[in-house]
């Protein structure tokens, strides 16, 4: 069941490129920067995340990031989505991601698993929302 939302953020994709390695599948890495709340502690995360095609349409994406609160307190985080059909011509992801810190404001989240919709938009505008997953 899902349970309260826990996070908002906004941000931008500031980077992208393909990788193919050893003449492997071709995947597309993107890096993003954004800034909200989560549990009311204001956030900057930094994410890079990998995506390829699947073989039935579609992308299955796999990424980290960390989370840095304002005074400092770091966070880890590890997910996985899918590419879904959303607002056209951007694209929507949902998925699930998981967090490690040792942040007395965050530490709720370590045995929690985070269930999450992105919205980008053509622009590289990122709409970022996290709800725990009871």
């Amino acid at each position: 069941m899902i349970g309260e939302m826990v996070g908002e953020m906004t941000g931008k994709v500031v980077g992208q490129r393909l990788t193919r390695h050893y003449g492997g599948e071709l995947k597309i890495e993107r890096t993003m920067e954004s800034k909200g709340r989560i549990l009311g502690t204001e956030v900057t995360l930094l994410a890079t995340f990998w995506s390829k095609e699947r073989p039935q349409g579609g992308m299955f994406s796999k990424g980290n990031g960390i989370m840095m609160t304002q005074t400092g307190e770091k966070a880890v985080l590890h997910g996985s989505g899918i590419r879904v059909p959303g607002k056209e011509p951007g694209w929507s992801m949902r998925g699930v991601r998981y967090l490690q810190t040792s942040s007395p404001a965050l530490s709720r989240l370590n045995d929690v698993a985070l269930v999450f919709e992105i919205e980008i938009d053509p622009d590289g505008t990122v709409q970022d929302r996290m709800w725990e997953w009871k």
